[in-house]
């Protein structure tokens, strides 16, 4: 098996050969375990710089910041869209006076027969449910 010296390694660091070569040099290293080790020692070496990258660093930096931070939520995800809805919904149900007509039942039902809640609103559920059935059996419609 053919060995490198620590030269032609260094030479392969600073890309100063041929991309030919830097590809045998490269399978060999996947198989010498001599050479990688001196790869490895010409790595370490302080006076060995890596080539620069050829992009400017502050430039690079600034165009990775506005694409993450110039984005913009959907939205469907907002905060003030779901408490929109949810005031909607409860101003919707105070004006029907669901919460009234539903309390009224529940207090005088409940107190006074000691049935538990759970089978009071089934109850009224389900009466809620046979008058709907009821009024469209009638034609009317209901959306």
């Amino acid at each position: 098996m053919n060995h490198y010296d620590e030269q032609a390694w260094r030479s392969y660091i600073h890309e100063q050969i041929s991309a030919a070569e830097m590809q045998t040099m490269e399978n060999h290293l996947y198989r010498c375990d001599t050479c990688l080790a001196v790869y490895m020692a010409c790595m370490e070496q302080p006076d060995t710089e890596l080539p620069l990258l050829e992009v400017e660093t502050q430039g690079y930096v600034n165009a990775i910041i506005a694409r993450t931070t110039g984005t913009k939520r959907s939205w469907y995800r907002s905060t003030m869209l779901h408490y929109g809805i949810a005031a909607a919904a409860t101003l919707i149900l105070v004006a029907t006076g669901f919460f009234h007509g539903l309390s009224q039942e529940l207090s005088t039902s409940s107190l006074q027969k000691e049935i538990p809640v759970a089978d009071v609103w089934l109850n009224k559920t389900l009466g809620w449910l046979d008058t709907i059935q009821n009024d469209s059996n009638k034609g009317g419609y209901y959306p």
